[in-house]
């Protein structure tokens, strides 16, 4: 009888035993909430911002590294490919400027009958151009040309009146035109783009340039012959000293005017570039599907991508922990906890790593003119650019899709329930497409730029300091658990709406 009655406390303990693990197994949504830990995400950044990924620019060695990489963890999750030819892969044209060591520049001031050169720490106070031809101008003339710009629509000419012929300008980034008026924004919209910039002053016989602007850019556009350096703006005062005139002073008067402010310095420079011009060079995008399985809404589509090249060697490495190898991490988090967690959406999620943004968002303009599924079915992109450091996050939406900031909000008070801030979008692309979002967004996808605020510390930016000391991995963490959270959700729900409030 004994026996009996222990078989039974047994068996009993068992079957309440297996029901009680029945009843605990997680839902995919609970393991996609710790599918990725802080480790996976310090792990990966580690080996974006190494020696062996070189910057990430992209058509370099160390991007193609890069991608591959991002492409070999997609595939070990699972992702179906969503690239050429069932590779992960999308590829597309990209002509790219490699600068190397030996450069230098030196500003030249006269004393006396003999000039006087005075030399600046880099990279604070001057890189050498990313897209700088190869060369030595040595002792040249000196010659300030405001914002660089010839535009006769505007009745607005920065050359006019001054001999710049085989002489080096000294150039303002950016246009004069502050305002709000977006037919303004839109006139002037043209003439802030670097490349422009550059190719203008070559046109005139310029020989080079001095730009006041020190973060290093591989996309003002390549000039054959054509030097140039950026600098900052401790280096425009001392390029001002002496001339009568305050460089803040003068930018702001031509900022308030609209009326260019040209004229010649008596200061030389030399500039010297050593680069390697890529005219064959490739780049790619990586893409992975969670492939939806509700045969109505399968063909639908929500993109979630980011950025993953950066500056590469200028000439020195700029590792782009913040910009964008961040955001990267977070794209990766959230497809490794969708893809492993065994979730079934019945909407198609897209995870993607775009390239060539830093030389003019070139991979996700691409990718919006040679969508991988059909554009119309494209519901909503999410794209995540430096999101590094703070104690908030936010969403950046345009006002008429103004209703997805109470969807955010929701899913980030049911993740992590950080501080959470809106930031209202322009409703149309008036000014110089900044970041990948803007491609999709001219294509009438709505988007969302998710950010990070509150950070007591300024992270480099395009410099060689832009390093994983800078990194709150705890932030990370909790921005893939939100994104993954929402991913789920907008894969799940029957129709996304993006309508103004």
């Amino acid at each position: 009888m004994k026996k009996n009655v222990l078989l039974f406390i047994i068996v009993s303990l068992m079957a309440n035993g297996f029901a009680f693990s029945q009843q605990t197994e997680p839902t995919p949504q609970q393991k996609a909430m710790y599918a990725t830990s802080t480790k996976d995400l310090q792990e990966w950044m580690t080996f974006l911002t190494s020696a062996e990924c070189r910057g990430r620019l992209t058509g370099d060695i160390g991007f193609f590294k890069a991608v591959q990489y991002v492409a070999d963890l997609f595939k070990e999750w699972g992702l179906e490919p969503g690239g050429d030819n069932g590779t992960y892969f999308q590829n597309f044209d990209h002509p790219y400027v490699m600068p190397l060591e030996g450069g230098f520049f030196t500003l030249y001031m006269p004393m006396g009958d003999q000039w006087v050169g005075k030399q600046y720490d880099y990279p604070d106070n001057y890189m050498v151009g990313g897209t700088s031809d190869t060369g030595f101008l040595q002792k040249l003339d000196l010659v300030y040309v405001g914002y660089g710009i010839t535009a006769p629509e505007l009745g607005y000419d920065s050359y006019k009146g001054v001999d710049v012929k085989g002489k080096i300008v000294v150039c303002e980034r950016d246009v004069p035109y502050q305002g709000q008026d977006p037919k303004l924004q839109k006139a002037w919209m043209p003439y802030q783009y670097h490349n422009f910039k550059m190719t203008n002053a070559t046109q005139h016989g310029a020989a080079g340039m001095l730009y006041i602007s020190t973060a290093g850019n591989p996309n003002p556009g390549y000039n054959k012959n054509f030097i140039y350096c950026n600098v900052s703006d401790s280096v425009a005062r001392d390029i001002f000293s002496g001339t009568g005139k305050d460089h803040a002073k003068v930018k702001a008067e031509m900022n308030k005017t609209l009326k260019p402010i040209s004229f010649a310095i008596n200061k030389k420079a030399d500039i010297k570039a050593i680069t390697e011009w890529h005219p064959e060079g490739k780049g790619c995008n990586v893409v992975g599907i969670l492939r939806g399985t509700d045969p109505t809404l399968a063909p639908e589509y929500v993109t979630i991508g980011a950025h993953v090249d950066h500056i590469g060697l200028q000439p020195y490495l700029c590792p782009g922990a913040q910009d964008n190898a961040s955001g990267s991490i977070i794209i990766m988090g959230a497809a490794k906890a969708l893809a492993t967690s065994g979730y079934k959406p019945r909407r198609t999620i897209v995870f993607t790593l775009f390239g060539g943004e830093e030389t003019g968002l070139i991979g996700s303009d691409y990718m919006a003119n040679h969508p991988i599924m059909d554009q119309k079915n494209h519901k909503l992109l999410i794209n995540i650019d430096c999101l590094a450091a703070g104690y908030g996050m936010g969403v950046r939406i345009a006002k008429k899709h103004g209703s997805l900031f109470d969807f955010f909000k929701s899913t980030m008070e049911r993740s992590v329930n950080r501080p959470f801030r809106e930031a209202v979008g322009r409703d149309e692309i008036v000014t110089r497409p900044r970041t990948d979002e803007a491609n999709f967004f001219i294509k009438g996808v709505p988007t969302v730029a998710p950010f990070a605020y509150g950070s007591t510390v300024r992270i480099p930016y395009h410099v060689p300091g832009d390093s994983m000391d800078y990194i709150d991995f705890d932030l990370e963490h909790d921005a893939v658990r939100w994104m993954a959270l929402s991913l789920m959700e907008l894969g799940s729900m029957d129709k996304i709406e993006a309508t103004a409030r």
